[in-house]
């Protein structure tokens, strides 16, 4: 595969949230590539003009999807790079040749970084543990069990 460097992007956006999920959009040819990605349900869509090209789920660290529009072949590649911090990578390709890579992360604020990963970690994990135990019985009060 070649590639061309200087089209890529050598900037961090650091403003994804997980609510909103990943977007990334790439310009070529006069058409609009739109890419949205949520980490949280592992939806993964592109679109070429506003119209789905491509659709799937996937939770592994890097997935590809492709698509043709008239004689070329397009592959949009996803690369999870840190897991802490949401960094993602997500890289057009054109007929085996590079053309753009956007790189983005998640809020600061959202982040496993630094010292809040330490309080972040654990907290999270025992609300999960109380919700796993607590939540079936709220349940089964309110519906009879």
């Amino acid at each position: 595969m070649k590639s061309n460097d200087a089209n890529e992007t050598g900037t961090l956006d650091e403003s994804v949230s997980y609510r909103r999920g990943f977007s990334f959009d790439f310009e070529d040819d006069g058409h609009n590539i739109s890419v949205r990605c949520s980490s949280m349900t592992g939806k993964e869509r592109v679109f070429l003009d506003g119209k789905l090209m491509a659709e799937k789920r996937s939770f592994r660290r890097k997935s590809s999807m492709g698509f043709m529009q008239g004689d070329n072949r397009y592959e949009v590649e996803f690369n999870v790079v840190n897991l802490l911090n949401g960094e993602t990578h997500c890289t057009l390709i054109k007929n085996d040749v590079h053309v753009k890579t956007i790189k983005k992360a998640l809020l600061k604020k959202n982040q496993l970084t630094g010292k809040n990963v330490w309080f972040k970690l654990p907290l999270y994990f025992a609300i999960g543990v109380a919700s796993g135990i607590y939540l079936p019985k709220y349940f089964l009060l309110i519906f009879g069990g």
